[in-house]
Protein backbone atom coordinates (compact mmCIF):
# COMPACT_ATOMS: atom_id res chain seq x y z
CA UNK A 1 0.00 0.00 0.00
CA UNK A 2 1.67 3.37 -0.97
CA UNK A 3 0.36 7.09 -1.39
CA UNK A 4 2.51 9.26 -3.66
CA UNK A 5 4.27 12.21 -2.22
CA UNK A 6 3.08 15.70 -2.66
CA UNK A 7 6.35 17.31 -1.66
CA UNK A 8 8.77 15.51 -4.03
CA UNK A 9 8.07 14.54 -7.87
CA UNK A 10 8.85 10.90 -7.23
CA UNK A 11 7.54 8.39 -4.90
CA UNK A 12 11.08 6.57 -3.30
CA UNK A 13 9.20 4.06 -0.95
CA UNK A 14 10.22 0.85 -2.30
CA UNK A 15 9.40 -3.02 -1.27
CA UNK A 16 10.01 -6.36 -2.09
CA UNK A 17 8.81 -9.92 -1.64
CA UNK A 18 10.61 -13.12 -2.11
CA UNK A 19 8.59 -16.13 -1.49
CA UNK A 20 10.37 -19.51 -1.38
CA UNK A 21 8.93 -22.48 -0.19
CA UNK A 22 6.35 -21.59 2.81
CA UNK A 23 9.37 -18.68 3.67
CA UNK A 24 9.08 -15.41 3.02
CA UNK A 25 11.59 -12.24 2.68
CA UNK A 26 10.13 -8.75 2.72
CA UNK A 27 11.85 -5.74 2.75
CA UNK A 28 10.58 -2.20 2.95
CA UNK A 29 13.04 1.05 2.13
CA UNK A 30 12.30 4.85 1.93
CA UNK A 31 15.18 6.31 -0.24
CA UNK A 32 16.62 9.78 1.46
CA UNK A 33 15.51 12.83 0.00
CA UNK A 34 18.92 14.10 0.17
CA UNK A 35 20.44 12.34 -2.78
CA UNK A 36 18.89 12.43 -6.23
CA UNK A 37 18.83 8.38 -7.13
CA UNK A 38 17.96 7.40 -4.03
CA UNK A 39 14.63 5.76 -5.11
CA UNK A 40 16.76 4.22 -7.70
CA UNK A 41 19.14 2.65 -4.90
CA UNK A 42 16.27 1.66 -2.88
CA UNK A 43 14.57 0.05 -5.50
CA UNK A 44 17.80 -2.11 -6.63
CA UNK A 45 18.65 -2.95 -3.07
CA UNK A 46 14.83 -4.33 -2.75
CA UNK A 47 14.80 -6.21 -6.26
CA UNK A 48 19.02 -7.80 -5.15
CA UNK A 49 17.76 -9.07 -1.80
CA UNK A 50 14.88 -10.53 -3.39
CA UNK A 51 16.61 -12.05 -6.32
CA UNK A 52 19.07 -13.45 -3.65
CA UNK A 53 16.63 -14.93 -1.25
CA UNK A 54 14.26 -16.76 -4.19
CA UNK A 55 17.07 -17.88 -5.92
CA UNK A 56 19.61 -19.21 -2.64
CA UNK A 57 19.45 -22.83 -1.25
CA UNK A 58 21.29 -21.42 2.23
CA UNK A 59 19.44 -21.00 5.46
CA UNK A 60 18.80 -17.27 6.37
CA UNK A 61 20.03 -16.34 9.41
CA UNK A 62 21.20 -12.56 10.94
CA UNK A 63 24.69 -14.01 10.14
CA UNK A 64 23.66 -14.43 5.92
CA UNK A 65 21.60 -11.62 5.49
CA UNK A 66 23.83 -9.22 6.78
CA UNK A 67 26.56 -10.66 4.61
CA UNK A 68 24.49 -10.16 1.78
CA UNK A 69 23.37 -6.29 2.33
CA UNK A 70 27.06 -6.04 2.50
CA UNK A 71 27.37 -7.58 -0.60
CA UNK A 72 24.88 -5.39 -2.42
CA UNK A 73 26.68 -2.61 -0.92
CA UNK A 74 29.63 -3.08 -2.40
CA UNK A 75 28.05 -3.83 -5.66
CA UNK A 76 25.95 -0.39 -5.81
CA UNK A 77 28.69 1.98 -4.24
CA UNK A 78 30.23 2.70 -7.17
CA UNK A 79 26.81 3.74 -8.87
CA UNK A 80 25.07 5.70 -6.14
CA UNK A 81 27.84 7.82 -4.64
CA UNK A 82 25.61 10.09 -2.62
CA UNK A 83 22.28 8.14 -2.29
CA UNK A 84 20.85 6.45 0.68
CA UNK A 85 17.94 4.43 1.92
CA UNK A 86 16.02 3.86 5.71
CA UNK A 87 15.02 -0.33 5.16
CA UNK A 88 13.20 -2.50 7.41
CA UNK A 89 13.93 -6.64 6.36
CA UNK A 90 11.70 -9.66 7.22
CA UNK A 91 12.08 -13.21 7.03
CA UNK A 92 9.19 -15.32 7.72
CA UNK A 93 9.02 -19.01 7.95
CA UNK A 94 6.15 -21.07 8.70
CA UNK A 95 6.85 -22.29 12.13
CA UNK A 96 8.95 -19.58 14.60
CA UNK A 97 9.85 -16.17 15.06
CA UNK A 98 10.16 -13.55 12.52
CA UNK A 99 13.59 -12.45 11.77
CA UNK A 100 14.07 -8.50 11.53
CA UNK A 101 16.79 -6.41 10.48
CA UNK A 102 16.42 -2.82 10.26
CA UNK A 103 18.56 0.50 9.62
CA UNK A 104 16.80 4.18 9.95
CA UNK A 105 13.10 5.44 10.48
CA UNK A 106 11.11 2.15 8.49
CA UNK A 107 9.45 0.47 11.61
CA UNK A 108 7.31 -2.66 12.07
CA UNK A 109 4.21 -2.74 14.11
CA UNK A 110 1.41 -4.65 15.09
CA UNK A 111 -2.37 -4.13 14.34
CA UNK A 112 -3.80 -4.98 17.59
CA UNK A 113 -7.12 -5.64 18.36
CA UNK A 114 -8.16 -2.33 19.37
CA UNK A 115 -7.90 -1.27 16.08
CA UNK A 116 -4.45 0.58 17.43
CA UNK A 117 -0.65 0.15 16.23
CA UNK A 118 1.75 -0.92 18.76
CA UNK A 119 5.49 -0.31 17.24
CA UNK A 120 7.69 -3.23 18.04
CA UNK A 121 10.99 -1.16 17.54
CA UNK A 122 12.61 2.26 17.62
CA UNK A 123 13.74 4.47 14.74
CA UNK A 124 17.30 5.28 14.38
CA UNK A 125 17.58 9.29 14.60
CA UNK A 126 18.99 12.61 16.55
CA UNK A 127 14.82 12.30 18.10
CA UNK A 128 16.24 9.02 20.17
CA UNK A 129 19.59 8.80 19.92
CA UNK A 130 20.26 6.90 22.78
CA UNK A 131 17.34 5.70 25.08
CA UNK A 132 13.28 5.06 23.44
CA UNK A 133 11.28 7.28 23.43
CA UNK A 134 7.20 7.29 22.45
CA UNK A 135 7.09 6.97 18.51
CA UNK A 136 4.52 9.29 19.03
CA UNK A 137 6.73 12.05 20.46
CA UNK A 138 9.56 11.00 18.19
CA UNK A 139 6.84 12.22 14.89
CA UNK A 140 6.66 15.46 16.26
CA UNK A 141 10.65 16.16 16.94
CA UNK A 142 12.14 17.78 13.94
CA UNK A 143 15.19 16.34 14.93
CA UNK A 144 14.07 12.71 13.80
CA UNK A 145 14.49 14.07 9.89
CA UNK A 146 18.43 13.41 11.19
CA UNK A 147 18.99 9.24 11.02
CA UNK A 148 21.34 7.65 12.93
CA UNK A 149 21.89 4.76 10.53
CA UNK A 150 20.53 3.55 7.16
CA UNK A 151 21.83 2.01 4.00
CA UNK A 152 24.55 4.47 2.84
CA UNK A 153 26.63 4.16 -0.22
CA UNK A 154 29.30 6.20 1.54
CA UNK A 155 29.95 2.75 4.02
CA UNK A 156 28.22 0.03 5.45
CA UNK A 157 26.58 0.38 8.45
CA UNK A 158 25.47 -3.16 9.95
CA UNK A 159 21.45 -3.04 10.90
CA UNK A 160 19.61 -3.66 14.22
CA UNK A 161 18.31 -6.90 14.60
CA UNK A 162 15.11 -7.98 16.68
CA UNK A 163 12.86 -11.29 16.49
CA UNK A 164 9.28 -10.78 16.49
CA UNK A 165 6.47 -13.89 17.58
CA UNK A 166 4.00 -14.37 14.97
CA UNK A 167 0.70 -14.84 15.44
CA UNK A 168 -2.98 -13.80 13.59
CA UNK A 169 -2.49 -10.44 14.56
CA UNK A 170 -1.26 -8.30 10.65
CA UNK A 171 1.93 -6.80 11.24
CA UNK A 172 3.16 -3.67 9.36
CA UNK A 173 6.35 -2.88 7.90
CA UNK A 174 5.76 1.17 6.87
CA UNK A 175 7.95 4.12 6.16
CA UNK A 176 7.99 7.18 7.87
CA UNK A 177 5.62 8.77 6.13
CA UNK A 178 3.29 6.22 7.43
CA UNK A 179 4.11 6.22 11.01
CA UNK A 180 5.52 9.89 11.54
CA UNK A 181 2.78 11.90 9.36
CA UNK A 182 0.04 9.86 9.38
CA UNK A 183 -3.01 10.12 12.69
CA UNK A 184 -3.45 7.11 14.30
CA UNK A 185 -7.16 6.59 12.50
CA UNK A 186 -5.71 7.74 9.32
CA UNK A 187 -2.70 5.06 9.38
CA UNK A 188 -5.23 2.12 10.57
CA UNK A 189 -7.75 3.79 7.56
CA UNK A 190 -4.62 3.44 5.31
CA UNK A 191 -4.49 0.07 6.33
CA UNK A 192 -7.79 -0.96 5.70
CA UNK A 193 -7.85 0.42 2.54
CA UNK A 194 -8.83 4.03 2.49
CA UNK A 195 -5.67 5.49 2.18
CA UNK A 196 -7.48 8.24 -0.76
CA UNK A 197 -9.19 9.76 1.96
CA UNK A 198 -5.75 11.24 3.30
CA UNK A 199 -5.83 14.47 1.64
CA UNK A 200 -2.65 16.13 3.44
CA UNK A 201 0.63 17.46 2.04
CA UNK A 202 2.51 14.56 3.15
CA UNK A 203 5.67 12.50 2.56
CA UNK A 204 6.18 9.22 0.47
CA UNK A 205 3.84 7.17 2.64
CA UNK A 206 4.23 3.52 2.48
CA UNK A 207 2.68 0.33 4.46
CA UNK A 208 3.45 -3.71 3.85
CA UNK A 209 0.53 -5.55 6.00
CA UNK A 210 1.88 -9.06 6.61
CA UNK A 211 -0.88 -11.48 8.12
CA UNK A 212 -0.58 -14.89 8.79
CA UNK A 213 -2.04 -17.78 9.69
CA UNK A 214 -5.44 -17.17 8.62
CA UNK A 215 -5.80 -17.99 4.52
CA UNK A 216 -4.57 -21.95 4.33
CA UNK A 217 -1.89 -23.34 3.15
CA UNK A 218 0.70 -21.28 0.30
CA UNK A 219 1.12 -17.71 0.18
CA UNK A 220 -1.40 -14.89 -0.67
CA UNK A 221 -0.75 -11.79 -1.56
CA UNK A 222 -2.94 -9.05 -1.91
CA UNK A 223 -3.38 -5.72 -4.14
CA UNK A 224 0.21 -6.00 -5.84
CA UNK A 225 -0.94 -5.04 -8.47
CA UNK A 226 -1.73 -1.68 -6.91
CA UNK A 227 1.74 -0.87 -6.02
CA UNK A 228 4.25 0.01 -8.81
CA UNK A 229 7.13 0.19 -6.19
CA UNK A 230 6.70 -3.59 -5.18
CA UNK A 231 8.95 -5.99 -6.43
CA UNK A 232 7.65 -9.75 -6.11
CA UNK A 233 9.06 -13.17 -7.33
CA UNK A 234 8.55 -16.78 -6.48
CA UNK A 235 10.38 -20.30 -6.85
CA UNK A 236 6.96 -21.84 -7.43
CA UNK A 237 3.89 -20.92 -8.52
CA UNK A 238 2.48 -21.57 -4.67
CA UNK A 239 1.01 -18.19 -4.27
CA UNK A 240 -2.41 -16.61 -4.97
CA UNK A 241 -3.04 -13.11 -6.04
Amino acid sequence: MALPPTRTADNRDHAGIGIRGDAVLAIVLDGSTSGSASGDFAREIARRMVDWFVAGTEEVTANTAIAQLRMTHATLATDFRTDSASYCLLHLEETGPALVLHAGDCLVGRLNEDRRIAWLMQPHTLANPLLPVVIESVAKDPARQRLTRSFRSKRFIAPDLNSIQLDDRPLLVATDGFWAELEAHQQVAFVEGFGGAVEQDRDDCGALSILCGRSGPGIELIDVGAAPNLYVRADKPNLRR
